[in-house]
């Protein structure tokens, strides 16, 4: 073994796996990074719900979360604007979801229309996905309602972790040389609305999760909107794609929480190994492999509210609602845009001379 070129470490059956000097920087570096930001997410959230209350601790992990992704993803809006933006619809996501509170069917045309406002302002760039961020937000705080009494409290805490992650991403855009030559609110509009069935689908599938949510007391509510929400993509492709990681994630997940957690780890120890993963997580970038810690964490969080079993089964069946809202909008926008296709070419054999046909996409 030669310590200053290759570091060596031999296997069963002697197996060798070499690793270049330069892979093994790189890897001390990345695990280092992912040690602050863990570190860094932890301590946030135990802040921030330490300062507006241990009910808003989703809330604080939604802003943590923003803190870190918005200043690498350079908007599509000019930076003032986009920051006066992120401040706003942090705090519609908080209001939109606490309108469950009132009454579910008054609440599902304002949260159909906060999270329509959502993508059309942050739809583009689409690589970036900044509407997630927002998204989870509201999702988060309505799984999660408060009461008249505490939600001013949420709402100012709604807002200051808005102006903090405004704050922080401006000062990083600017550094980066991100000016205000950017688009306007209006341009940014128009090119979110070239996909308008990805919006439209965004919106109706969140809001009926969460109003299926609401009307079924589901005492897990999360665990349909985030499914409707994060199965929901640009491209149907895509979707299928999320389905099958996500459908196998969780059985994964079922099984890895039943074995470690109910076999081989106390209870009195959990903890400590749901953030051992929760830290390998970050190592782990890909969907369909997030998807197997979500799914243990989750159970493993709802046994305050649930027994094993119970939370087994809650999980899977809004595995398999939010699945099937999400593949019943896909259907209902292919069959509109074939009638409409259809529609015009009937139109232009009936009028000829009345133009040219256009392809629907």
């Amino acid at each position: 073994m030669e310590p200053l070129d290759v570091v060596e470490a031999q296997f069963y059956g002697g197996i060798v796996l070499t690793v270049s000097k330069e892979q093994f920087k790189h890897t001390g570096k990345l695990v280092f990074e992912n040690a602050v930001r863990f570190v860094f997410s932890l301590a946030f959230i135990f802040l921030y719900q330490t300062l507006f209350g241990a009910g808003d601790i989703l809330a604080g992990v939604a802003i943590s979360v923003g803190i870190t992704m918005f200043p690498v993803c350079p908007p599509g809006i000019r930076p003032t604007k986009m920051a006066g933006i992120i401040v706003l619809l942090y705090a519609g996501a908080g209001i939109a979801a606490q309108c469950s509170a009132l009454s579910p069917w008054l609440a599902f045309p304002i949260q159909f229309l906060f999270i329509t406002v959502v993508m059309s302002l942050c739809t583009e760039p689409i690589g970036t996905k900044l509407y997630i961020n927002f998204l989870l937000t509201f999702v988060f705080c309505q799984a999660t309602l408060v009461t008249p009494q505490q939600f001013p409290k949420r709402l100012l805490g709604l807002i200051a972790g808005g102006a903090l992650v405004a704050a922080i991403s401006l000062i990083w855009w600017r550094r980066k040389g991100l000016d205000e030559n950017r688009r306007a609110i209006k341009e940014q509009i128009l090119l979110s609305w070239h996909n308008p069935g990805f919006i439209l689908r965004m919106a109706m599938g969140i809001s009926i999760a969460v109003l299926i949510g609401s009307l079924l007391g589901l005492k897990k509510p999360l665990w349909i909107s985030i499914v409707a929400m994060s199965l929901t993509q640009p491209v149907f492709r895509e979707t299928w794609v999320r389905i099958k990681h996500r459908a196998l994630g969780t059985f994964i997940g079922i099984g890895v929480f039943i074995i470690v957690f109910r076999i081989l780890v106390p209870q009195q120890y959990s903890m400590l190994v749901i953030m051992l993963m929760g830290y390998l997580s970050y190592f782990a970038p890909e969907y369909k492999h997030k998807q197997m810690v979500n799914a243990v964490n989750a159970l493993n969080a709802s046994l305050v509210l649930l027994d094993t079993t119970t939370a087994i089964e809650n999980r899977c069946l809004c595995l398999l609602g939010g699945i099937a809202i999400v593949v019943l909008l896909e259907i209902t926008q292919i069959l509109i845009e074939r009638i409409a296709k259809r529609c015009v070419i009937d139109r232009a054999k009936k009028y000829p001379g009345s133009g040219k046909i256009e392809a629907i996409s």
